[in-house]
């Protein structure tokens, strides 16, 4: 064997004694699982969307862990013979490698007590206006979490809005793109209490013209622009803002009232009934809803389901911001349980 050849061939061989796994497998391995359970958890509660929509069992199934091993082995061989005529070289060499990407994922059901605190409880009427607070708008957080406000009910499985709800909306809309929504957490015994703070009379005339709508909607008294947030359909008091929230299931149910059913399920009376009246007001869903016999070209999310897809178009930003909305209340909603979030393990050698 030539000189330079037998250098390459052992600098092969130390090369591959020393051989790792690189550090930027991090990188790659971040962004590529979390794209995964992304969509995959968004696939799973459109599933159980459509599911409940057919009085179907829902199952929730979340990631727990996923543990990703690498192993990277090396073996080197060197032999010896005699020169001869036909093969002058003395000295035989060689390398081989092998390379295991062996992931492990763990999943883990929601089921009971977690089950309830997740899907069965209702948004905290304090983290609605909390929410408004950081920066979600009126109108999304509304028009999907609250059920009822003193008295004014919103959309519900087929049946429109009280005229007060929408314009009760639109008017704090306004208020919070002006920048004059605000609210204080207050020491209370028993807990604290969450204070909604309207407009003062040194604002904008707009805002206190709206800020006074909102009481009178609201039915509150006109002499105070702090108002304290219960849970309820009525108020006890004039300065009393009583909310019925949803639960994260009463959201999933409602979501299902903007799927485009198909005709046949409709007629065969496979999908909870809407109470459409002919006299209540148009109904608005949350979200709206495709379905058809092939996989979309191009979807935020889809399912099959029963023979059928079921998707959000892409394009669809309103629907597509109420969905995601509905994931990241879904996290909130499991806010102080003793198991950790998804955890991904990557060994760097």
């Amino acid at each position: 064997m030539k000189l330079g050849s037998l250098m390459a061939t052992l600098t092969l061989l130390a090369l591959a004694g020393c051989a790792s796994v690189p550090p930027e497998r991090i990188t790659a391995d971040r962004m590529d699982y979390g794209q995964v359970i992304a969509d995959s958890w968004k696939r799973q509660t459109l599933l159980n969307v459509v599911r409940l929509h057919y009085a179907d069992v829902p199952v929730f199934l979340d990631v727990a862990s996923i543990i990703n091993s690498y192993s990277f082995a090396g073996k080197a061989s060197a032999g010896a013979s005699l020169p001869s005529r036909t093969d002058p070289d003395v000295l035989n060499l060689g390398t081989e490698h092998t390379w295991s990407n062996t992931p492990t994922v763990t999943y883990q059901p929601l089921l009971g007590e977690r089950f309830t605190r997740s899907l069965l409880q209702p948004v905290p009427p304090s983290s609605v206006f909390q929410l408004m607070q950081g920066g979600w708008s009126a109108d999304l957080v509304l028009r999907t979490v609250v059920s009822s406000i003193n008295g004014l009910h919103n959309n519900s499985a087929g049946v429109g809005a009280d005229p007060g709800f929408n314009e009760l909306v639109e008017t704090l809309s306004r208020i919070q793109q002006a920048g004059g929504l605000g609210i204080r957490v207050e020491p209370k015994k028993g807990g604290n209490a969450v204070v909604i703070v309207l407009p003062r009379g040194d604002a904008n005339p707009e805002l206190i013209k709206d800020s006074r709508r909102v009481q009178q909607l609201l039915g509150l008294e006109g002499n105070t622009s702090e108002f304290e947030i219960s849970y309820g359909l009525l108020p006890r008091s004039g300065n009393e803002v009583a909310m019925l929230s949803r639960s994260m299931l009463e959201l999933m149910l409602e979501l299902g009232f903007g799927i485009e059913v198909p005709e046949a399920d409709v007629k065969a009376g496979r999908v909870l009934p809407g109470r459409r009246e002919a006299d209540s007001a148009p109904y608005t869903p949350l979200a709206r809803i495709h379905s058809g016999a092939e996989a979309p070209a191009d979807a935020y999310v889809a399912v099959p389901y029963r023979g059928h897809w079921y998707w959000i178009d892409d394009n669809d930003v309103a629907s597509k911001s109420t969905f995601t909305f509905l994931l990241i209340l879904s996290s909130l909603a499991e806010t102080g349980q003793s198991a950790a979030a998804p955890v991904v393990t990557v060994p760097s050698r």
